[in-house]
């Protein structure tokens, strides 16, 4: 029989007729071709989540601080989540829902929550810190976003196109108090600036249209200064979907992803390294963005999960997560199930990695998670995964399907649903079952399948099981039209 081999990630070209392949909660990863493996892709699932804590409020921020930790915003809280899985809450920020960002430079933990009055800092001793304390410098503006270099904490003014730091080494604003000539704006773009983060020894400002640079040049009146001649004409739509990429095989020397916009105000996914950046978002991924409407409030985590680095990118209230795999260069989406079995917003909103796991807090009811490979459901609830097949035409002949062989990795006996589209992908039509085998050499079959010009396959599953996808075996009869 011949072979259905699957490739890539999901492509939802803009006419279902030319593909209509979704990857839902799966993910791709390539077989080398040298190994002499029949089979070019597999898809795994991607992990679950595991409640290891319920609080109240929503899920604001998850920091892995430099020392190693997992720092947290729940709600007003502050909590540390210790390596023995003990939670400690250091202390209260404001009580809102908005999206907080966090970082240290070794010996302060500094918060910010886009408020003008919105900053709070945290001692780091040897195995503890200290509570939040609100700071009431006048020199400090807010920000919606922070970044270190070099020892100095780097933010934006909000609404407007300056940007300033602390001093170097801040401690605390008795000690190293902020100083109100440490500002500058971007020169470039004229543009409010959105948010900052620091990539190498560059500091990449970001506008609502461009992405200047400026690096540490030790003068003493403005310890930065800005790269000259050298921009992106891409800026970002959100500050909180900025973020750092480590280094992979696409990315040497590490890099950063964003949602961006450019001066036409058309939504594209960002991957910048040293002073340059490409789009990497593709046809598809551009519309479903863009058709999204609002992605002020999107949010982005970074993790990487067996060599794989994903970057998780959530529009607070869509159904639809896209993530994309900075080590295969593929999409794919990811979504939660709501209490009607109804497709909804992925629980996990941010992501830290710390003591050599992955956690990840609810976007709004107060739990925290451990998110691995090994938790085969979402703290419960069924995770619906779902992979469509290329359109498979018999030289615009008529053909008899006979026979369809699942390739999938057994064991776990679940049941898959397999239907399937015969008007070139605009309807599904009803749902066969197909039962995955308790021992590995089984290969689930469907018989007598019905005649087609054009036919997209189609698998959905929720049973928890640890398997593979590579593809199916299909025998088709091309007859007389």
């Amino acid at each position: 029989m011949p072979r259905i081999n699957l490739s890539g990630g999901s492509y939802d070209a803009r006419a279902v007729s030319v593909a209509a392949q979704r990857v839902l909660n799966l993910y791709a990863e390539p077989i080398p071709q040298e190994d002499g493996e029949p089979v070019q892709f597999a898809y795994y699932p991607t992990p679950g989540i595991k409640a290891i804590s319920q609080s109240t409020g929503a899920g604001r921020c998850a920091y892995r601080t430099s020392k190693g930790d997992a720092i947290f915003v729940i709600g007003a809280d502050v909590i540390w989540l210790k390596e023995s899985g003990a939670l400690v809450t250091l202390g209260q920020i404001s009580a809102t829902n908005n999206p907080v960002r966090m970082s240290d430079n070794g010996t302060t933990l500094f918060i910010v929550d886009g408020t003008s009055s919105g900053g709070w800092y945290c001692s780091m001793g040897s195995g503890s810190y200290g509570a939040p304390v609100q700071i009431s410098d006048s020199a400090f503006y807010g920000s919606a976003t922070i970044a270190i270099c070099d020892t100095f904490f780097l933010f934006v003014n909000p609404d407007t196109t300056n940007w300033y730091t602390s001093p170097a080494q801040f401690a605390d604003e008795s000690t190293t108090p902020f100083d109100s000539l440490y500002v500058a704006s971007d020169t470039t773009s004229l543009n409010t600036i959105v948010g900052v983060e620091v990539l190498g020894q560059y500091i990449w400002l970001f506008s609502q249209t461009q992405v200047e640079f400026w690096y540490d040049s030790g003068a003493a009146d403005f310890p930065f200064q800005r790269v000259q001649g050298v921009t992106v004409e891409a800026g970002a739509i959100s500050p909180y979907a900025i973020a750092k990429i480590p280094s992979t095989q696409a990315t040497p020397n590490g890099g950063i992803m964003w949602l961006s916009q450019d001066r036409t105000g058309y939504a594209r996914v960002y991957l910048g390294q040293q002073t340059a950046a490409v789009p990497v978002s593709t046809f598809p991924v551009d519309g479903a963005l863009q058709d999204m409407g609002d992605l002020s409030s999107a949010v982005a985590s970074v993790y990487q999960q067996e060599g794989h680095v994903f970057y998780v990118l959530t529009i607070p209230g869509q159904s639809a997560t896209w993530v994309y795999d900075v080590s295969t260069n593929l999409w794919h989406e990811r979504c939660a199930l709501d209490s009607n079995g109804n497709e909804a917003q992925l629980r996990p909103l941010f992501w830290c990695q710390a003591y050599g796991k992955t956690w990840a807090c609810d976007y709004e009811n107060g739990a925290i998670y451990q998110v691995t490979l090994d938790a085969l459901d979402d703290a419960g609830t069924p995770i619906k995964r779902q992979r469509s097949f290329p359109h498979l035409l018999t030289n615009g002949a008529r053909g008899i399907h006979r026979q369809f062989t699942l390739d999938m990795q057994n064991g776990s006996g679940i049941p898959i649903s397999v239907d399937w589209s015969d008007d070139r992908g605009g309807t599904f039509g009803p749902v066969q079952t197909l039962n995955l085998g308790t021992t590995g050499n089984v290969w689930p079959t469907l018989y007598r399948l019905g005649m087609a010009r054009d036919r997209v396959y189609r698998l959905t599953w929720q049973g928890a099981a640890q398997t593979a996808l590579m593809g199916a075996f299909l025998t088709i009869d091309p007859v007389r039209t």
